[in-house]
């Protein structure tokens, strides 16, 4: 039996409304060497009739039905069915534009590299007629993922095509949003050159109503959660430039959830969580805040840093004449 040479992993959850034009997609895809894998995670709308139609339909199209346990474990099931040279996700509301999949091979194996990454029309600025190439090493790519002076998102594991071999041992987080974060970082630590084009190849679909698009959700704060381990992995790493940008990130992710948790202060929804968070948010930042000072972030970014010691006494004052009961 031959092996296909790339695996198309699309977990899927009540996403009847666009599954069929994301798996279309695939289909019309100039190349036939693939497989689709549709892990249907306990849909409770026609996803899972969709699923079975195409697979019944296509003989490289397969269905795993499990019970719900969120999009990480649906990747990792995904991952260990897989068949292919290669693998790539796509997100089930989202679609590929036609002649990615060919694309991706070809830089692939062109570069001889570990794992490549194209645009998406979620970028602005994206241009579906541009092509940039760069050849990044592991440290180049962990700048961008860090970003360190930049601002460009390099940490979300679709419009990649990897090696399965690679990361056949790499689980992403089962019960965490922003689930991409540790997983695409884990990649990068055991990579030595990534291939990066500016051509746009994967579309993706702007849900306003989805938990990353909120102003603040309690799932908000698995951000934390996410760097926590990011941090675990770079300790693990022994290197130093790794871990002080890890730990950097860490209490960045701990500013921009402060700034979530002031805006929904206004709500009493979140009023016992406002009080917990911050005294655990604002003791870590109290502690590290002179680290962050002295990091390559944005000069904006800065300057909310510097009037954090007045902010943290004012906060601090105001808890103990507070009324608020945990």
């Amino acid at each position: 039996m031959k092996l296909p040479k790339v695996s198309v992993i699309i977990p899927v959850y009540n996403v009847d409304q666009y599954l069929s034009k994301c798996i279309t997609s695939v289909i019309n895809q100039e190349f036939d060497d693939v497989e689709i894998i549709l892990v249907d995670d306990g849909s409770t709308d026609s996803s899972s009739k969709i699923c079975d139609e195409f697979s019944s339909k296509y003989e490289n199209i397969t269905t795993i039905h499990k019970n719900n346990g969120g999009l990480s474990d649906a990747r990792n099931v995904g991952v260990k069915q897989a068949m292919g040279e290669y693998i790539t996700f796509i997100d089930s509301d989202d679609w590929l534009y036609p002649g990615a999949l060919q694309y991706l091979v070809m830089l692939i194996e062109k570069y001889n590299a570990d794992f490549v990454m194209a645009e998406n029309s979620r970028v602005k600025s994206a241009n579906l007629s541009t092509e940039n190439i760069s050849l990044w090493t592991r440290k180049e790519f962990l700048e961008r993922f860090f970003k360190l002076n930049t601002q460009v998102n390099v940490q979300y594991a679709w419009a990649k095509l990897y090696r399965k071999e690679l990361i056949k041992d790499i689980k992403f987080p089962v019960g965490l949003i922003s689930e991409d974060v540790p997983f695409t970082f884990q990649v990068a630590l055991i990579s030595n050159k990534i291939v990066y084009s500016s051509k746009v190849i994967y579309h993706y679909f702007y849900n306003s109503s989805s938990i990353t698009t909120k102003k603040f959700s309690e799932q908000r704060l698995d951000l934390l959660r996410v760097w926590d381990l990011v941090v675990k992995y770079a300790e693990k790493s022994k290197n130093k430039w790794i871990i002080e940008n890890a730990l950097l990130n860490r209490y960045r992710a701990d500013f921009g959830i402060l700034i979530n948790l002031l805006q929904a202060n206004r709500s009493l929804k979140y009023k016992k969580i406002f009080l917990i968070e911050h005294i655990n948010i604002l003791s870590n930042l109290h502690s590290h805040y002179k680290f962050l000072l002295k990091s390559p972030i944005p000069a904006s970014r800065k300057a909310l840093i510097s009037a954090f010691p007045l902010f943290y006494k004012i906060f601090m004052m105001s808890l103990k004449l507070s009324k608020w009961k945990r």
